[in-house]
């Protein structure tokens, strides 16, 4: 048995190394290709025949064969495109995507864009898996494809506003009645824009006048029209707002909006202090309609829209999952895996939860495939199949020794 032995060996041997040559030149093939793993080939003997009959001594190989083909999961480069939809995981995690049939695959390949519908997609048409959220962008718990909406934002009424400033304790009560024309009748004033219910911008102008020691008279006026006292500002001896910190306004609105506006107002954080009087902040809750300008995605995976009038509306959450064990995952073709038995369920959750890794965005993993590992594998391999070939040449010789001792 053993000169045809050693031809069976070696074509074992051909066989085998022309599969790890599969391998490699798949590994160079995919280069280029975004969130490609590259695989090793992994060898086994074939069972040995024992030249005694049964002995566990003087065994001889039958030959090789390719025991698995093992795919490395180490986390590409990453690059940055400056693309928003050009996402890349730093971790452990896959992303979910959905074919048409409703087919999950699992891809580091974080290039995506938007179909004609508004819904993320892969090159290949996949959707994109990511939690929900309302149409007030809280998260729901409800996975499904993401889609931007990119409808206009209705406008929001003012209803809260606040003002914090400083009032000059060494102002001096003015010497005529107050008149918003005369600038000598008050001491101190501040303007904000508001808004109506169909979003137009109003001019609220609000002024200050020392009527006594610690107390100051207010006024109100809308839009340049009349003006409206409301309840006086009192502060104690230390400079703190003791009276009038919290007033609601009922301001006239012209123009078809729902009128009176109802706004509360804060002044709580108003002092009277022995410095010049000034504004240092203001704030109001009310805002235009707007629409869809940009989008962005953070760490944790939340895409969020950015409208014209400077809102932002959480949209989605992306979904990302991860396996107990990777390497049984079984790739299913366009830069997917498939989830198996070996592999075990998908651990589903949100970036940066569980060991998924966070996302960062405008930038894509690059393909982990080492060029000179390959090219060294490639040397090894194609010696070992010239190696094998040359078995084969020697065994032939030897048969054909054999043969010519007939003669």
């Amino acid at each position: 048995m053993g000169i045809l032995t050693s031809l069976f060996s070696a074509v074992s041997g051909l066989n085998t190394y022309g599969n790890a040559m599969s391998v490699i030149g798949n590994n160079i093939a995919n280069v280029g290709t975004a969130g490609f793993k590259s695989s090793r080939a992994s060898f086994a003997d074939l069972v040995s025949a024992s030249l005694g009959g049964g002995s566990t001594t003087g065994q001889v190989g039958l030959g090789v064969f390719l025991n698995d083909v093992q795919t490395s999961f180490v986390q590409g480069s990453l690059s940055n495109t400056g693309n928003t939809l050009d996402l890349a995981i730093d971790g452990n995690g896959f992303f979910n995507v959905r074919d048409a049939a409703g087919t999950v695959s699992y891809s580091r390949a974080g290039q995506f864009q938007v179909n004609n519908l508004g819904e993320i997609v892969d090159p290949s048409g996949r959707f994109l898996q990511g939690y929900q959220a309302s149409t007030t962008g809280v998260i729901l718990g409800t996975v499904g494809n993401i889609t931007l909406s990119t409808a206009t934002v209705a406008p929001q009424a003012s209803s809260t506003a606040s003002v914090e400033a400083n009032l000059n304790a060494a102002s001096t009560v003015p010497a005529t009645v107050f008149d918003s024309t005369d600038a000598t009748t008050y001491n101190f004033s501040n303007g904000m824009t508001i808004y109506d219910s169909l979003g137009a911008q109003h001019q609220l102008r609000l002024y200050y006048v020392k009527s006594a020691a610690n107390t100051w008279n207010l006024h109100s006026q809308i839009d340049g029209g009349a003006t409206t006292a409301q309840t006086n500002l009192v502060f104690n001896t230390s400079g703190v707002l003791t009276g009038g910190g919290a007033q609601t306004f009922s301001l006239p609105i012209t123009g078809g909006a729902a009128t009176p506006l109802s706004v509360a107002m804060d002044f709580s954080n108003i002092t009277q202090f022995g410095s010049a009087s000034s504004l240092t902040d203001q704030t109001q809750d009310g805002f235009t309609s707007g629409s869809f300008q940009s989008l962005s995605i953070d760490e944790e995976g939340q895409v969020v829209a950015q409208f014209t009038n400077g809102q932002t509306r959480t949209l989605a959450q992306i979904v990302l999952s991860r396996f107990t064990n990777p390497n049984g995952l079984t790739r299913s073709g366009e830069n997917g895996f498939a989830e198996t038995i070996d592999s075990g369920a998908p651990l589903d959750g949100a970036p940066t939860n569980n060991g998924l890794g966070r996302l960062i965005s405008q930038t894509i993993e690059q393909s982990n495939v080492d060029l000179g590992k390959e090219f060294v594998d490639m040397i090894i391999t194609q010696r070992a199949f010239q190696a094998n070939s040359r078995t084969i040449t020697t065994s032939d010789e030897m048969l054909q020794e054999l043969l010519n001792l007939k003669r």
